[in-house]
């Protein structure tokens, strides 16, 4: 009997079709909250064609627990129709104004999509979630344009293991490329974030003495840097490479 049962959920499973394509989708992949600004505003598109779906949002704080003491995602609900666009807004709170004033916060906004029931028989349907860094930036340390030159304010070390990086900043450095090309990622490297005046270290195998490293700026760019080390010196020299 059991195995009739285990027999038939895997049937069952085998059969069923699937929709992962996440349909609504914000309008940028990081968000920057400047404490001058009361307020954000980004923008939601419904990707489908065809159906309506709903849009739910939330802030979470950097360990991922939910949160409306700082920041407030209105309206926390939102019917987007088929190809439809619409605004959601983050309210700053009069709470912000405990936070550090000398370093960025980091917090996230969290959009879950939520489908509309299917009327076919053997589908499953599966909500996605889109979660955005948001980084919450005190009036001391706002920049204008989003434009930064980090070049004397972080250190790399090349170590046995990979490399290490040291954060002097006040910002969250978000290292979004390590390669030799600029195109191509060493093998098994990975997206790494480091906290204000903080320090990270990466597992790289057969990290080269000369390399290149990217942050990830405002608008979801890269600020390239070149990297050369050499066994002498305990940290690399880095560069900023000129935008081609």
């Amino acid at each position: 009997m059991k195995i009739n049962t285990i027999a038939k959920g895997i049937a069952c499973l085998l059969g069923a079709s699937f929709t992962v394509n996440a349909a609504v989708s914000p309008d940028r992949t990081r968000i920057i909250f400047n404490q001058a600004d009361k307020s954000v505003s980004l923008r939601l598109t419904n990707q489908s064609k065809t159906s309506p779906y709903l849009a739910q949002s939330w802030i979470e704080d950097k360990d991922g627990k939910k949160s409306r003491n700082y920041i407030t995602a209105i309206p926390p609900m939102i019917r987007l129709e088929a190809g439809e666009q619409a605004q959601v807004r983050l309210m700053g709170q009069a709470t912000l104004a405990q936070l550090p004033t000398d370093r960025e916060t980091l917090f996230y906004f969290n959009i879950r999509e939520i489908p509309p029931r299917s009327e076919v028989k053997n589908v499953m349907q599966i909500a996605m979630q889109s979660r955005l860094k948001l980084f919450w930036r005190p009036k001391a340390i706002e920049a204008k344009d989003g434009q930064f030159d980090f070049s004397d304010k972080f250190t790399i070390s090349r170590t046995s293991d990979g490399l290490t990086l040291k954060n002097s900043t006040p910002y969250y450095l978000t290292v979004g490329y390590v390669g030799t090309t600029g195109k191509t990622l060493l093998p098994d490297t990975k997206s790494m974030m480091v906290e204000p005046f903080g320090q990270a270290a990466q597992e790289v195998k057969n990290l080269p003495p000369n390399f290149q490293i990217g942050f990830i700026g405002d608008y979801g760019g890269l600020l390239m840097y070149s990297v050369k080390c050499n066994s002498v010196q305990s940290t690399c020299q880095t560069e900023q490479m000129k935008r081609g």
